[in-house]
């Protein structure tokens, strides 16, 4: 593998998981879900992604509007062409993942209001500190604020990606244990919205 660095790592990263969610969205809720990426900052990209796929994500204008210039890894638009939500990534070359990076990952999703927020290390797991913290404080993996007088609920979890397999090595750190997980609760949010 060398000398390759964290970005040149997204692209398979980003075809696994939303093969994943496509497909388990799809065998749940028997209809199509719609992924969109974006690398870097985040309101100009979701402006970019709108204005490219209008009919799928035209949900999410009033919410890029009011959304602050952040610089992200990798982030994707996830919706029904309904509603929408949006993920971080937080991806890392490391020898472990830390509380830093963790800290990071929190700062971005609570400052976007995502409600999804993966920590990926490439071929390396997380810090013992930030296992024991994960393992012992379900708060910082499910996080849940009131914002304008709406309360909001940011989900994280913490995951390995091995570049021999190109696969997901779970962790089961934080309340996002697997991709599995995160499509599951993806689902049924895109659920309770059909019904409202």
């Amino acid at each position: 593998m060398g000398n390759r660095n964290e970005v040149s790592y997204y692209p398979e990263i980003q075809d696994f998981i939303e093969a994943q969610l496509r497909s388990n969205f799809l065998a749940s809720n028997h209809r199509e879900l719609y992924v969109y990426w974006g690398i870097g900052e985040l309101k100009s990209n979701l402006q970019r992604i709108i204005k490219e796929h209008p009919v799928e994500c035209s949900c999410a204008a009033k919410f890029t509007e009011r959304v602050p210039p952040l610089n992200l890894d990798i982030f994707a638009l996830i919706t029904d062409g309904v509603k929408f939500e949006l993920l971080i990534l937080e991806v890392k070359l490391l020898k472990s993942a830390g509380l830093n990076q963790w800290s990071q990952l929190m700062g971005y999703c609570l400052v976007s209001g995502a409600k999804y927020g993966l920590l990926v290390n490439i071929d390396n797991g997380g810090s013992s500190r930030l296992t024991q913290m994960l393992h012992t404080e379900r708060h910082i993996s499910n996080i849940q604020t009131v914002v304008s007088g709406n309360p909001r609920e940011h989900l994280l979890g913490f995951m390995q990606w091995n570049s021999f397999t190109h696969n997901f090595e779970y962790s089961n750190l934080g309340v996002l244990k697997s991709l599995s997980e995160l499509s599951s609760r993806l689902a049924s949010g895109f659920a309770i919205q059909e019904e409202e």
